[in-house]
């Protein structure tokens, strides 16, 4: 990024700070998020959208909360302390994801971010279609494949299975939504914000989709890491400043379909206003396992889930450096020299 080399990085350019879904592996972003938040980096910007799907989301939800470092926490705390076991139901996890939500979502919270003095959102998901839209796990599960062959030829034809939906807040649409986004944009109100945050979590097969959210067309929604898994648009179109994207691996894969799919990247012009962080192969040899935790953590330690937690406790602590590091390499002026072109 040119702009970077020659300027360094102004928080003031900073238009979009985006999450990617991913279940567990967002632990490795905890000390990023922190240290945005106490260095009121993402302040210094004027309003600010936050964008994700899925764990990215609810990411994006806490940092906009009246006491964002306190929901943040409440939320990884109810997050990494799920347990599940082989007698689990779509409808059991259905459960307990809504217990992740209204643990770190209260009632004063909902308010304040509808109507928040720097923040708006953007929170991904999709509305079934056809016999993805079943919770009968045979048909559902007929429905998942169709969609992935579907979107082997094109991911404009996933459109027949999955229908994107970004729930937003602010005084009018995100500017990528008339930008190419190829989906359907509905107010985030105090009514439906909660069926919002639920259904972007919701994983098809595994999780149960959310029925019908008040102002939103008729449907069951489900994980908007579907169609935006990782990044899957221009945030910033048109527009001088950047999108910034802590991510937890170097490659940025557009839709959840796209993860076997190595030659498929993000839509042209994505990356082009894109500040990509992630971390390094260094440090994630000093995590637990020498790895970022990951959704299949709960099968390997079904048995001993104390284990499980004790591994993700500690990525989360090992990654305050991150956030520490990036405020002091932005500040000092020396991430002039560091960035690469993605």
């Amino acid at each position: 990024m040119d702009m970077v080399r020659q300027e360094g990085v102004d928080a003031r350019k900073v238009r979009v700070f985006a999450g990617p879904a991913g279940g567990p592996k967002w632990f490795v972003s905890v000390g990023f998020d922190l240290g945005l938040m106490n260095s009121g980096f993402l302040k210094r910007a004027g309003r600010v959208l936050l964008a994700g799907a899925s764990a990215g989301a609810w990411r994006c939800l806490a940092m906009a909360c009246r006491e964002p470092r306190d929901a943040y926490e409440r939320l990884r705390i109810a997050y990494s302390r799920n347990v599940f076991t082989q007698a689990d139901t779509p409808e059991t996890v259905g459960t307990a994801l809504r217990g992740n939500v209204e643990a770190f979502l209260d009632d004063e919270d909902i308010p304040f971010i509808l109507d928040h003095p720097f923040y708006d959102l953007a929170v991904h998901t999709v509305r079934s279609r056809g016999p993805a839209a079943s919770e009968n796990q045979r048909v559902q599960g007929c429905g998942l494949i169709a969609a992935a062959l579907a979107n082997i030829v094109s991911p404009v034809a996933m459109g027949a299975f999955y229908e994107r939906v970004v729930f937003f807040s602010g005084s009018r649409e995100p500017l990528f939504v008339s930008q190419g986004f190829r989906g359907r944009a509905v107010r985030l109100t105090e009514v439906n914000l909660r069926k919002a945050a639920l259904a972007t979590g919701s994983l098809p097969y595994i999780i149960a989709g959310v029925a019908d959210v008040p102002g939103a067309p008729a449907g069951v929604y489900r994980d908007g890491g579907l169609t935006d898994y990782q990044l899957n648009q221009d945030y910033c179109p048109g527009d001088e400043g950047m999108t910034l994207f802590f991510h937890y691996q170097e490659r940025i894969v557009p839709g959840w379909f796209d993860k076997k799919l190595t030659w498929r990247r993000p839509p042209g012009g994505s990356l082009d206003r894109l500040l990509q962080v992630f971390p390094s192969r260094r440090f994630v040899e000093l995590l637990p396992g020498r790895r970022i935790p990951d959704r299949d953590d709960f099968k390997t330690f079904v048995n001993d889930p104390d284990e499980r937690i004790r591994r993700w406790d500690e990525v989360s602590r090992l990654s305050h450096v991150l956030g520490e590091e990036f405020i002091e390499t932005v500040e000092s002026g020396r991430i002039r020299n560091l960035v690469k072109p993605l």
